[in-house]
């Protein structure tokens, strides 16, 4: 008998068929596109005649309530205020968990990742958008954690919730993006000027990085910049929450060179004296497996309740 994990992202998709000890049997990647339940739907149908699937676990980058309804997936705008726990159950007839994707990447960090044997951690997603969740004695806690729409900058940029100044519009993955295009297109010299021949409006936060350790000066600055902006974002969860440790999980934690290391470096500057110095901040091991691994966990913590509720 196999699980399904689903993380359905504002970039990538991935989906993994896992054992029912934990283990991940296959996992595969692919993007998100316009029309991602399309691609959900082939995908799952696909892996249906394979296996004998017990249950989907769903790790959304957005808002979900109880009933597994995304309120508000702000990279993901074909997934706003859609029933997905309803839509998948009544499609497939078996049970499904769905869940915000940091919630879920949280949940497995504690059980299988740099969580384990920590009181209190907070876990950022460092991708399209930045996510974060919150364990704290022994559970996640339920709150919000919308983490990349803290107001870092009152009076600054446009973020894709429709405020301005949050911390997402400057440390993530579409920000560094929009960042670089934006001094490209006003005729600032870099290498990354030349890719994808000349169309500079396809590059990737990946090949930003890329370039950026090849010594392009542009590509380096913008990478600082979202670093600073992502350590000022730390450094207001150091102050409020005081945690063991912050982990940072998605495609921009790998940006471990001139990113990660400028924020915590820029995280321990601001935070307040006797604060910063008791955090452990470090990238997590689960990058692409956090998600689906989450998902499964969660999705068995529903059956268990569901099981002690029928005896």
């Amino acid at each position: 008998m196999y699980y399904l994990g689903l993380d359905i992202g504002g970039t990538y998709i991935k989906i993994g068929i896992i054992s029912s000890e934990g283990e991940i049997l296959q996992l595969c990647k692919f993007s998100t596109g316009e029309k991602p339940l399309e691609v959900v739907f082939e995908e799952i149908d696909d892996i249906l005649k394979a296996y004998k699937i017990l249950g989907i676990g769903v790790a959304v980058a957005g808002i979900v309530d109880r009933d597994g309804k995304v309120i508000e997936a702000a990279n993901i705008k074909s997934l706003n205020d859609f029933e997905l726990k309803k839509e998948l159950e009544q499609r497939y007839k078996i049970q499904v968990a769905v869940e915000n994707d940091a919630t879920m990447a949280t949940l497995a960090e504690a059980f299988a990742g740099e969580g384990k044997g920590c009181n209190s951690f907070i876990l950022l997603t460092l991708g399209t958008g930045i996510g974060g969740g919150f364990w704290f004695n022994g559970k996640v806690e339920r709150l919000p954690m919308e983490v990349g729409h803290m107001t870092i900058n009152y009076l600054g940029k446009l973020c894709s919730c429709g405020n301005t100044g949050c911390l997402e519009a400057y440390a993530s993955a579409r920000a560094l993006k929009d960042n670089l295009i934006e001094k490209l297109e006003k005729g600032e010299n870099s290498i990354a000027s030349t890719l994808y021949e000349g169309n500079f409006y396809k590059i990737k936060p990946e090949d930003i990085y890329k370039i950026a350790m090849d010594g392009d000066p542009l590509c380096r600055s913008i990478m600082k910049e979202g670093g600073k902006a992502l350590g000022a974002g730390l450094s207001n969860l150091i102050n409020l929450f005081s945690p063991e440790k912050i982990i940072l999980t998605g495609g921009l934690s790998k940006a471990v060179n001139i990113y990660i290391e400028t924020a915590i470096a820029e995280a321990q500057k601001r935070a307040m004296k006797g604060l910063g110095e008791k955090v452990s901040i470090v990238t997590s091991s689960l990058v692409d497996k956090g998600g689906v691994l989450g998902a499964v966990m969660a999705l068995n913590n529903q059956l268990s309740n569901q099981n002690s509720c029928n005896t």
